[in-house]
């Protein structure tokens, strides 16, 4: 808005609608870097506690691990067989 008052001083008339237009665009970019801000505000809590909140593993009778599925949607991973684990059996802890 800094810009069109200095060119209004400058002898230029501006129409209503091109000044609200003016206004919606500065707007518009003022929430864009709102936006930002709290998007990097955020990262940098979570890079302080140790990254994004934690990743839930899927599994199923089949897969101890569920690393993702094809285009037909068929499951790929790590199977119970794999991991020498009957299905949903605890794992050993230490």
């Amino acid at each position: 808005m800094q810009t069109l008052q200095e060119l209004q001083l400058l002898g230029l008339t501006f129409t209503e609608e091109q000044i609200a237009k003016e206004k919606r665009a500065v707007e518009a970019r003022r929430q864009q870097e709102l936006a930002k801000k709290r998007k990097r505000k955020l990262r940098r809590q979570e890079k302080k506690q140790g990254g994004p909140h934690p990743v839930q593993i899927e599994q199923d009778d089949r897969f101890f691990f569920i690393a993702g599925y094809t285009s037909g949607g068929a499951p790929y991973g790590v199977t119970w067989e794999e991991m020498g684990l009957k299905p949903w059996e605890p794992l050993e802890d230490g």
